[in-house]
């Protein structure tokens, strides 16, 4: 009968008989799911109701005010819910609106609440947090409609409409420190520094042993001075926020003396407050640490990077020279078709090596990635962090911090891996191993030992590990010559096995050495990585760059070079094949 009403032209005779056989049929629907209630049958309960709410939509029968039907918001309640719980969200919304449209009041809180938390677990954010924004407008003291909404405005970037929903949770549960810090960095993205210090000032004030809280504590403080010296250097009010900043970071750089953006905003703490002599300390850690000294009364830019970190200048001088071409893969960088805020990046690219032949491009490798990962991956700058000429401790830092993100938030993340630099082998064990720019290639504990990676990225509680590797285990280099002089014979390693949701790109099989695409700029393997980025916009399996990757770099670089270079992909056994149509 519905199929029949829904061909007929409506104002045709058919079409008006059709609908008043349906308007017969409603009341019956209604009486078949209280008679099924009365026996206890709520498989057929719920059939008769939501076919009863089903009719009631058909096109056509709006002008007909069924939803004004006596028992209608029951049953449209009672069908909400169940489908609901049953998770089946898209269903749930028809049925939760059909409710809602009755206007009935005696469980429209509920209803708002599982309309919204419906819209939600759809990920259909901008909706549910429309809902919930009324909801809670309604209904202030749902906690559940809040959290929804909250979480709904932060997954949408719409801190505007956030703010009112925290005030208002906050004031359920004054001192909830997830709210508290949901709060704290709201106000950083909104550059209302200021608000953020006090609220991370309470948190680190109840949390002390927080490296977070304090970071954040001292570059809110610092961040605050900035902008009041940037807008007026002759403004005073700013003295005492620097002033405030300036033990927090003392303690943080104690505690990670490799952090040059710390090293740097206590450097212009110092200078902004005239102290000329803490200043001159400060720089020379700051020459010590290979970063430019703070000089003269500029007012540099607000930090945006909460957590110490290696690379106040990502990309350096020498990389982005003028006699170093562009490749056709610096350009024309697609924009992101899908936001990533839950994937974090580390990328290693060691280039000047202190007791080795240099790494042709891998800084340009490591820096174009990361370019990619921010604009074609859509992957937020804040979680990417990037490590150039890295010593062991500059390597270990950011994989520490990836470890403490994903116990945060098990089973949300993803990670991406990305190194390029030397391999090195262990003659002795068959190992393999990263080497950091200041190891001496023989004690292989200043080395990064690659099963050891693997585990450590294992341990981790993350989604999915993608880890790339522009790097040979052989002991060649990206030239002809041998990494070790006095090793003549290239050497092969153990393989080495990934583990857990890992999915492992190497640039190399066996023996075969890593090399450089020169006319490009880039290593071969990396060049192809982001060739294929490019093409397919951000939007490529696993399975089909693995493929892509094994044939390009192969034939480039005998064409070019006269030598196979095949990359290779090693996937966790427990994976199956299922990694295949993974993408990034």
């Amino acid at each position: 009968m519905p199929r029949r009403f829904r061909n007929e032209s409506p104002g045709t005779p058919a079409h008006a008989a059709a609908k008043t056989a349906l308007k017969e049929i409603f009341p019956m629907l209604r009486r078949g799911a209280y008679f099924y209630a009365q026996a206890n049958d709520q498989a057929m309960v719920l059939r008769y109701a939501a076919d009863y709410v089903d009719l009631s939509l058909l096109p056509g029968m709006g002008d007909e005010r069924l939803q004004e039907t006596p028992g209608y918001p029951v049953l449209a309640n009672l069908a909400a819910t169940n489908i609901f719980n049953r998770g089946d969200y898209q269903n749930a919304i028809l049925y939760f609106q059909a409710y809602l449209s009755s206007g009935d009041t005696q469980n429209r809180e509920l209803a708002f609440e599982g309309l919204s938390r419906s819209y939600y677990e759809l990920r259909n954010y901008e909706n549910a947090a429309y809902i919930a924004t009324q909801g809670a407008a309604a209904y202030p003291q749902n906690w559940n409609m809040l959290v929804i909404g909250i979480e709904s405005c932060g997954k949408t970037g719409a801190d505007a409409k956030m703010e009112p929903l925290l005030a208002s949770a906050l004031k359920l549960q004054p001192g909830h420190k997830g709210l508290m810090e949901y709060q704290g960095k709201m106000f950083e993205r909104m550059k209302r520094y200021g608000e953020a210090a006090d609220v991370f000032s309470k948190l680190y004030a109840a949390n002390q042993s927080s490296l977070d809280f304090a970071c954040h504590y001292a570059f809110d403080s610092y961040n605050a001075a900035i902008a009041l010296r940037r807008a007026n250097p002759a403004d005073t009010t700013a003295t005492p926020l620097f002033e405030r900043a300036i033990p927090l970071l003392k303690d943080i750089l104690d505690n990670s003396p490799y952090a040059v953006n710390v090293a740097h905003a206590l450097a212009v703490c110092y200078s902004m407050t005239g102290d000329a002599d803490r200043l001159a300390d400060a720089n020379a850690t700051l020459t010590a640490l290979r970063v430019p000294a703070v000089t003269g009364n500029t007012v540099p830019a607000a930090e945006t990077q909460y957590m110490p970190t290696a690379n106040f200048e990502p990309l350096p001088e020498a990389t982005a020279a003028a006699d170093v071409p562009l490749s056709d893969v610096d350009i024309n960088i697609p924009a992101a078709q899908t936001a990533r805020p839950n994937t974090y990046v580390v990328i290693i690219g060691n280039e000047n090596y202190k007791y080795f032949s240099d790494v042709a491009f891998a800084k340009r490798d490591g820096a174009t990635f990361a370019e990619y990962c921010r604009t074609a991956l859509g992957i937020p700058a804040d979680n990417i962090r990037e490590r150039y000429d890295a010593t062991l401790t500059e390597i270990r830092e950011p994989l520490r911090y990836l470890a403490e993100k994903t116990k945060m938030n098990p089973g949300e993340l993803d990670i991406i891996f990305y190194y390029a630099g030397h391999g090195v082998p262990d003659v002795a064990t068959g190992t393999a191993h990263l080497l950091p720019t200041d190891a001496s290639g023989t004690d292989f504990e200043s080395c990064v030992n690659l099963d050891a990676l693997y585990a450590q990225l294992d341990e981790m509680p993350a989604r999915n590990v993608t880890v790339f590797l522009d790097a040979c285990f052989s002991g060649a280099t990206r030239g002809n010559e041998m990494l070790f002089a006095e090793r003549f014979v290239e050497y092969e390693v153990e393989d080495v096995t990934a583990r857990g949701n890992t999915v492992v790109f190497s640039a190399t099989t066996g023996k075969q050495t890593a090399m450089a695409y020169d006319e490009q700029s880039h290593g071969f393997f990396t060049y192809f990585l982001l060739k294929n980025l490019q093409e397919s916009a951000g939007v490529i399996t696993l399975g089909e760059l693995s493929r892509r990757l094994t044939k390009e770099v192969d034939n480039k670089a005998y064409d070019k070079k006269n030598k196979h270079q095949t990359p290779t992909v090693n996937a966790s056994a427990s994976l199956g094949d299922t990694w295949r149509t993974r993408t990034l």
